[in-house]
């Protein structure tokens, strides 16, 4: 099986680092201020970067002098000067309308057709990655997304690298990173030339995934909160489950569709260390994070009786990285 490197993706390089950083909103939207949706915005000497939404809005951690790169399908491509500003209205000038939706359509909105069975046609191609077909009454799916997504992969060197035309999903089970050429060609990216990747689902949410051996030395797990002491990771361990429906005419067993099953497992890193699985109980969090436990009590008094799910470790792994 042939592997894509990087080379056909755009690297972004940045100089020095600035350590001060703000959040940056805004806008994007074409001539007649019609909003832009999946537009790439980049501070390149920061090293963040995001997609935006269906409104065109965007947020970004970014430099205040910084310089944002922006990209969009059929438009020109826009260089804006932050200025210290924290909100940006960016037009684009471009005939994006037409073929803009049309690539949309293709690999966003209108796909009622499965990942599944999309990858497999796009297979046929020589140097695509092989899928097995499964039967119609398959459950779940190996991929992480129904659809292929927008992203960007982070380098080696540590760098950004994005192209607009191009779009991914992740294979839970090979722990591979595929990308979408051109609708007809589908490869695996070769791990070795990238140490980070972003995904941005349907409503332009980014799920960055890292490389944590000591969790997973196949896969790829999520980033759920990523702070100088404290680290929050999922890893997608989806597994495959073979039909397994036995009957004697009087009773019967098991199913009769083949399964993907997914079981994710939550890890906290405190300062470098080894990763400890987390249970998402109330119990298991405060044992883990018993050396902050000031800042824990606080958090748990606020959030009250909130669902303990991935909304509540991130917005708790952010409190006690304060």
């Amino acid at each position: 099986m042939k592997k894509f490197l990087l080379v056909g993706l755009l690297t972004l390089t940045g100089g020095q680092l600035f350590s001060q950083t703000s959040v940056v909103s805004g806008r994007i939207a074409d001539v007649h201020n019609k909003p832009v949706a999946f537009a790439f915005i980049a501070d390149i000497t920061n090293k963040s970067a995001t997609y935006s939404d269906s409104l065109g809005s965007f947020n970004l951690k970014a430099n205040p002098e910084a310089k944002l790169t922006v990209k969009a399908y059929n438009f020109n491509d826009t260089v804006v000067n932050v200025n210290n500003q924290t909100n940006l209205n960016i037009n684009l000038r471009g005939d994006g309308s037409t073929q803009k939706a049309a690539r949309l359509n293709t690999s966003i909105v209108n796909n009622s057709d499965s990942f599944n069975s999309r990858i497999n046609t796009m297979a046929a191609n020589t140097n695509a990655i092989a899928v097995t077909r499964h039967q119609d009454a398959t459950q779940g799916s190996r991929y992480l997304y129904d659809t292929w997504v927008h992203g960007y992969v982070t380098s080696a060197a540590d760098s950004i690298v994005e192209n607009i035309h191009y779009l991914f999903n992740y294979d839970k089970i090979s722990g591979n990173l595929l990308v979408n050429k051109d609708d007809n060609t589908v490869l695996q990216i070769d791990g070795s030339s990238f140490k980070t990747f972003i995904l941005f689902d349907g409503q332009a949410k980014a799920h960055p995934f890292a490389k944590v051996p000591a969790i997973s030395p196949q896969r790829y797990v999520e980033v759920i909160a990523d702070g100088a002491k404290y680290k929050i990771y999922k890893d997608l361990a989806t597994k495959f489950h073979k039909a397994d429906f036995a009957t004697n005419g009087i009773a019967s067993t098991g199913n009769n569709y083949d399964e993907y099953i997914d079981q994710n497992f939550y890890y906290v890193v405190k300062d470098g260390g080894q990763p400890v699985k987390l249970q998402l109980k109330k119990k298991a969090i405060k044992e883990v994070f018993a050396a902050d436990a000031d800042k824990l009590n606080k958090f748990m008094a606020a959030a009250g009786s909130s669902d303990i799910d991935e909304v509540y470790l991130t917005q708790l792994g952010e409190a006690l990285n304060q």
